[in-house]
């Protein structure tokens, strides 16, 4: 018979207590004999076929491997009884048919098979069995026995019969508390499974990675799954991969739109073969998916945790809301997660402000105390300025000169990031040659040069297309990394300026063998007020490269940063090609 007709698992210890059944049976089977045919008195009166003496040795022959075999196999307990319910029926009706028939005193072991099949099967199934069994035992005695009043025999089919429901009833009694019981205890057992997944998640100190893992090897865990996933919502809407237990799934992988709806549903079963299995799984093996969504505590979307099972299968009561609690803590302990990351990044913003801040304000005393100590110094020598000699008055007007340009240049750093950041620069954008604005700006900074003994390069092609760029602006960018270069290399150092044509713009990089900058400090150099620690005691106040990033993004272009093949920086940007074939 198939499984299916099998009740619910019944406690283990139901073939034990069968067992002790079974030879109490067997006693009290003996005891009647004994009572109904005492040795003093051995006549009989109907005829007896086999000696009571040899059907007790089989009996025992019989029920010995028969109790190893129950004790050892369980086969009520465990849904597996038609062998042990098959030998005992026949037994059974052997021995009532050989003994006497309805007469038998050994009609007793005929509740064994009575009990078994009460037990073993549901309510529907084991009230047939009971009345086929009756009707068997019936059929038997009528056969074997001497002939007697019918009212005896349907009194006795009738008593077997309100024994075996009775068992019936009994025994849907006993699966009842034990439904009760499994159920408590896989109750508690997931309430277990859950602190632990909590605990864990607790340990895992806000962080949001480690909370990944911790969820992903829990759901894997306790569904026996192939893999599972985490996929988060990107700002911009799209899924990709947070964190995941194949090396199948890439971090950061876009999956995609998802081909199920993304409603409030708490628990959403797919498989390989309906209308909306997912085109991201990539396991040829994997034939269903579980997906739980991942909301905040104000059931915003967060994300989507997803389970790989090998097999299809239904899944149980427990284990939904196993995964539903899991999804629904997990959206809880994400959104604390992100919540927390989010006001650390603020915190860390606050302080890098703060740095930035003191940085600035001690970068500005600096520019400006130094011009002024200068002038405050000559401004004594003002008076006699006639009476110097020619030679002393040209170094004093030209010391002037310079500070004074070094004050203007700081001012006029400050308000064009002022005017930057409020979007009032426009651009008057022409066809420019990159090339003649190079040996211009080049030129123009050759007293410097000289005084460093610096030496420069230049490898700009021939044929160099013109860039769309606004020529004072060009000028701004590069001067700005020139003078960086200028400031920070050693003297006798070299300046390289290299240009080439990409796809739709103009590469131009300024390479240089100075010191360089850290790898961690390039992601922040181009900020406003940002000064690398190592070049504190020459950096201005900040500026330069954040007015030049503006610049170029003002142009539809980009700058970066990268080691030189010189062996320190060297600062790269990108302007679009000219629109017009005539530079300027």
């Amino acid at each position: 018979m198939p499984q299916q007709n099998l009740s619910r698992p019944l406690p283990e210890e139901t073939d034990a207590y069968l067992l002790a059944l079974r030879w109490g049976i067997i006693v009290a089977t003996a005891i009647m004999y004994w009572l109904m045919h005492p040795p003093a008195k051995p006549s009989f009166t109907y005829p007896v076929l086999l000696d009571p003496r040899m059907v007790f040795a089989f009996l025992l022959a019989y029920n010995i491997p028969i109790s190893f075999y129950s004790l050892r196999e369980r086969p009520i307990a465990t849904g597996k009884p038609w062998l042990l319910l098959l030998s005992d029926t026949v037994v059974a009706l052997a021995l009532i048919g050989e003994t006497g028939g309805h007469v038998s005193t050994f009609s007793l072991l005929y509740i064994i098979a009575l009990v078994e099949a009460a037990l073993a099967f549901r309510r529907k199934t084991a009230l047939m069995l009971i009345l086929l069994l009756d009707a068997l035992q019936l059929l038997v005695c009528t056969l074997t026995g001497p002939e007697t009043d019918p009212v005896i025999i349907t009194n006795r089919f009738i008593v077997f019969l309100i024994f075996g429901i009775s068992a019936v009833i009994f025994g849907e009694g006993i699966r009842s508390e034990e439904a009760e019981r499994q159920e408590a205890a896989a109750a508690a057992a997931r309430e277990h499974t859950l602190n632990e997944i909590f605990f864990r998640l607790g340990e895992s100190g806000m962080n949001p990675q480690k909370m990944l893992r911790v969820l992903l090897n829990s759901a894997q865990q306790l569904l026996n799954a192939a893999g599972a996933l985490i996929a988060l919502y990107e700002e911009d809407g799209t899924l990709k991969v947070a964190a995941a237990t194949s090396e199948d799934y890439k971090l950061g992988e876009n999956l995609g739109a998802l081909p199920w709806p993304t409603n409030n549903e708490p628990l959403l079963v797919t498989r390989r073969d309906d209308a909306a299995w997912p085109s991201f799984v990539k396991r040829n093996d994997v034939r269903q998916l579980l997906a739980v969504p991942l909301h905040s505590a104000t059931q915003q979307a967060l994300g989507w945790l997803i389970v790989e099972m090998k097999r299809a299968t239904s899944l149980s009561t427990t284990d939904r809301n196993l995964l539903k609690t899991l999804g629904l803590e997990a959206g809880l302990a994400l959104h604390n997660a992100q919540l927390y990351a989010r006001e650390q990044a603020h915190v860390q913003q606050l302080e890098r402000f703060s740095e930035m801040r003191a940085n600035f304000f001690s970068a500005l005393g600096h520019e400006l105390k130094t011009p002024l100590t200068v002038l405050k110094t000559l401004v004594p020598s003002l008076n006699r300025l006639p009476e110097l000699p020619p030679e002393t008055r040209a170094e004093i007007t030209q010391s002037i000169q310079i500070n004074l340009e070094r004050l203007d240049l700081l001012i006029n750093e400050l308000f064009e990031s002022l005017r930057l950041e409020a979007n009032m620069i426009t651009l008057h954008t022409v066809p420019l040659d990159i090339a003649s604005r190079v040996r211009r700006n080049l030129a123009a900074l050759k007293p410097v040069l000289e005084q460093k003994s610096l030496r420069t390069e230049t490898n700009l092609p021939a044929d160099l297309p013109p860039a769309q760029a606004d020529p004072h602006r060009f000028d701004q960018i590069l001067g700005n990394l020139l003078h960086n270069a200028i400031k920070f290399i050693p003297e006798g150092g070299t300046i390289r300026i290299s240009a080439q044509v990409e796809e739709n713009s103009i590469r131009l990089c300024v390479d240089d063998n100075g010191p360089g900058i850290p790898p961690e400090d390039r992601k922040q150099i181009f900020n406003k007020f940002t000064i690398v620690a190592q070049r504190k005691a020459t950096a201005g106040v900040g500026l330069g490269l954040f007015i030049s990033r503006e610049l170029v993004h003002l142009h539809g272009g980009t700058i970066w940063v990268e080691d030189s093949p010189l062996g320190g920086s060297r600062f790269c940007f990108t302007l679009p090609l000219a629109l017009e074939s005539e530079p300027e």
